[in-house]
């Protein structure tokens, strides 16, 4: 949706835009597309900062196996919060609602899957490749466990 930042109605350039768990969704073009967006909203040396599951490569089978049987483990040892909602009791919520179970069951979600291994742009190079190319200078992972990182790219200042 070519046009957005457009709407966000901004008096100056931003600081830094923030994403959690959602970009890897994205089909890689219209990830590359949201990230070039991005950075004609942000000011020289405004942050982007992506919060998501973000695999390593495919050559590194082995690395990825073993970041996501670290979150798995991580999952089963640490139950949500005081009942709260888990991943997969999200998606069965979403599945019995009326609206949003159709959606859900569409052939392409239904490939993807619930575990996000499948996602379009659940790599990390995807998104490394795709911020350098709208112009982010330096690119890197702040924190991480397993897949699940928070990726940094700054724009030059």
């Amino acid at each position: 949706m070519a046009g957005w930042t457009g709407r966000l109605g901004l008096d100056r350039t931003a600081d830094a835009a923030v994403s959690t768990t959602a970009l890897h969704w994205l089909l890689p073009p219209d990830l590359a597309a949201m990230y070039a967006e991005v950075a004609t909203v942000l000011r020289p040396g405004g942050l982007l900062l992506n919060g998501d599951h973000l695999a390593e490569d495919e050559t590194s089978a082995v690395l990825d196996r073993l970041g996501w049987a670290l979150i798995e483990r991580e999952t089963q040892r640490r139950p949500a919060p005081d009942g709260g909602e888990t991943w997969s009791s999200w998606w069965k919520a979403v599945a019995a609602d009326p609206e949003l179970g159709p959606l859900a069951a569409r052939p392409e979600r239904s490939a993807i899957g619930a575990g996000h291994h499948g996602s379009p742009s659940g790599r990390l190079s995807v998104h490394v490749a795709a911020l350098q190319k709208a112009g982010f200078g330096e690119v890197g992972t702040l924190w991480q466990s397993g897949a699940n990182r928070l990726l940094c790219a700054v724009l030059p200042g």
